[in-house]
């Protein structure tokens, strides 16, 4: 099961990352190629614990090594390296990433996923357990080996339970030699990578219970950029929020500067991206270029990327970037800032107010929410296209319609059919299922990518009828693909049961984003079927934007096509962490075992223990 940790507390002390920037953060260079190594240690944590001192009273204190101070609220939390967010890889293009992670928690397993990268011929460090790999057990250490393959901006984060919205994820961003929009910009920094991300005043486990099992809600408190920023709902909470730090960029005056924006979010929380007096050229999506699209704001769902690019060529000042959160981030109104400070700017706040507002700016806003576009202010991914081009033919091989929705059966995970069934209890105590097609995700027993020769009791596949306890369905849902063919996934959000949001993101692949729409505020799979049968559905085929993570409009629909030549076991799931762990997923299974490469010597084996009576 892996080599056991010795002297766990020394290696850590030890191996906690310092400020120093790590060797392989450098500018690219055609064919300079590095081995770019990074220990990861995973533990139970606090924010305003020890570290801090006398943080946010001596605000210096905040800034102290190990300190996590977030808006000022104490919490616990889990980290990586004592550090939130966690450790940021930045590499170039064909560097060699090697992550070995100690799990130094006290029972709860752990397996990373690198969101972006789609691991071709490293199939088996795509980090989710069960599916491509065993769960790391508490004292042991795993080592991912994978090349940085996929050039972008990119995050990685953990995979297992609730321990995303915990605290364990990073940026990773993979730069190249050659970058088809070096002529856009004059810098780009490590120091201008933005990870964005809700945060709950409360521990995530009694965030979930509390929803699932209790009668509470599920909205974060506030948004963080790079683990900074205020408690923007002190008011509503009756409290004074603490003077904490804020995130502040840096520029150059006259220069045009480069910023890597990243969705780290775990609850529902689409958000508002603006900058103060200036407008934005966005150069990129999900890691991928495209044509240069100016813009005065652009929303971000969880698991996005956006790159775009600032001329600093206003009056020297501080000006706010602004972040707004919307959907279940209004109740408390959550909104952050983070500080653009041009070079010979005093080193204070902007001036303006920093208010919660969840309406667009005045100009363009691309990627609205729960929206077809369709005009001039708006502009979804349909209306970007990729730089590199494309013609897409207009058949596929296989098509699979996926529809995203809350149901209300009796989920045996919360419910008891005969003791206290949904619909016996009051509305307050009755709780919603999010599903895909009606089904419920369970993972498999083992890893069918790393133990093809185990059986696999739990799978059912797409078009066969279901296993179902009354009204609940659940089992590990598979769509299986031949290598090579070309697929067509139409994604629906029926929205049958309130206004919300599902984050699609797909493992192992970026996908074409060739269609959008919205039929109203709620749709079935039987009416965008009729609607594109009757012609009602235009594709766009030609210079499509590329993207591993797109929003599905409530009441319509997102339409994906890729090519199936990557094989193996590939995750796909709304990207809401209570979502995908209550089972919005399904697996795409691509190709046979004889198209994937060895299994790694010594790789990790699972499974239960059943024996005969």
């Amino acid at each position: 099961m892996g080599r056991r940790v010795v002297n766990v507390m020394t290696v850590l002390l030890l191996s906690t990352l310092t400020s120093a920037a790590h060797e392989c953060e450098r500018t690219c260079v055609v064919g300079d190629t590095r081995t770019c190594v990074y220990e990861f240690h995973l533990q139970g944590y606090h924010t305003m614990g020890r570290a801090c001192y006398d943080c946010p009273n001596t605000l210096s204190d905040c800034l102290r090594e190990e300190c996590v101070a977030t808006d000022g609220v104490a919490k616990p939390i889990l980290a990586v390296n004592r550090q939130l967010p966690g450790p940021d890889i930045q590499v170039c293009e064909g560097d060699r990433i090697v992550v070995d992670l100690y799990n130094h928690l006290l029972s709860d397993t752990e397996a990373l996923h690198w969101h972006g990268q789609h691991m071709r011929d490293s199939q088996y460090y795509d980090g989710v357990p069960f599916l491509t790999q065993c769960p790391i057990l508490p004292g042991l250490v795993f080592r991912y080996d994978f090349p940085a393959a996929t050039p972008g901006t990119h995050l990685w984060h953990s995979h297992v339970g609730l321990h995303r919205g915990s605290g364990v994820f990073g940026s990773m961003v993979v730069r190249q030699a050659e970058d088809p929009h070096l002529g856009s910009y004059h810098i780009d920094s490590p120091q201008h990578v933005l990870m964005l991300h809700d945060w709950s005043h409360e521990f995530i486990l009694n965030k979930f219970l509390d929803r699932y099992f209790y009668t509470k809600d599920d909205f974060p408190n506030t948004i963080l950029v790079n683990g900074k920023g205020r408690n923007s709902a002190a008011e509503l909470e009756g409290i004074v929020a603490p003077l904490t730090e804020l995130e502040v960029v840096e520029v150059t005056p006259g220069l045009r500067h480069r910023l890597r924006f990243i969705n780290g979010e775990g609850f529902n929380c689409p958000m508002v991206v603006s900058v103060d007096g200036h407008q934005f050229l966005i150069i990129a999506v999900d890691g991928d270029p495209i044509v240069p699209f100016l813009a005065d704001s652009f929303v971000m769902f969880s698991g996005e990327r956006f790159d775009v690019v600032i001329d600093a060529n206003q009056t020297i000042d501080n000006y706010w970037i602004r972040v707004n959160g919307l959907t279940d981030c209004e109740p408390f109104g959550c909104v952050q800032g983070a500080v653009l400070r041009y070079e010979g700017a005093p080193e204070q706040d902007p001036t303006a107010p920093l208010t919660y507002d969840p309406t667009y700016p005045p100009g363009v806003v691309v990627n609205p929410l729960n929206s077809a576009g369709g005009v001039p202010e708006e502009a979804t991914m349909i209306d970007l296209d990729a730089l590199q081009p494309s013609a897409l033919p207009q058949t596929v091989d296989k098509q699979f319609y996926l529809a995203f929705d809350f149901n209300k059966v009796n989920n045996t995970g919360f419910f008891n059919p005969e003791l206290y069934p949904l619909n016996s209890v009051s509305d307050e105590w009755q709780i919603n299922t999010p599903q895909l097609n009606d089904l419920s995700f369970v993972l498999p027993t083992s890893p069918p990518l790393s133990q093809p020769n185990d059986p696999q009791p739990t799978v059912c596949l797409y078009g066969e009828a279901p296993p179902c306890e009354g009204d609940f369905c659940s089992c590990t849902y598979v769509m299986e693909v031949a290598l090579g063919e070309a697929v067509e996934m139409v994604l629906i959000d029926e929205g049958n049961i309130g206004q919300e949001n599902h984050p699609f993101h797909l493992h192992g692949y970026n996908f074409y984003v060739v269609a959008m729409g919205r039929l109203g505020n709620s749709t079935s799979v039987d009416e965008v079927a009729a609607l594109d049968a009757s012609g009602g559905i235009t594709r766009k085929l030609q210079d499509a934007v590329k993207k591993d993570s797109v929003t599905i409009p409530d009441g319509g629909y997102t339409i994906i096509r890729f090519t199936a030549d990557n094989p193996g076991w590939w995750l796909m799931h709304c990207h809401l962490v209570f979502h995908s762990e209550v089972g919005m997923v399904a697996a795409l299974h691509v190709g046979e075992p004889s198209d994937l490469p060895p299994v790694p010597q010594g790789f990790n084996t699972c499974g239960s223990f059943l024996p005969s009576l």
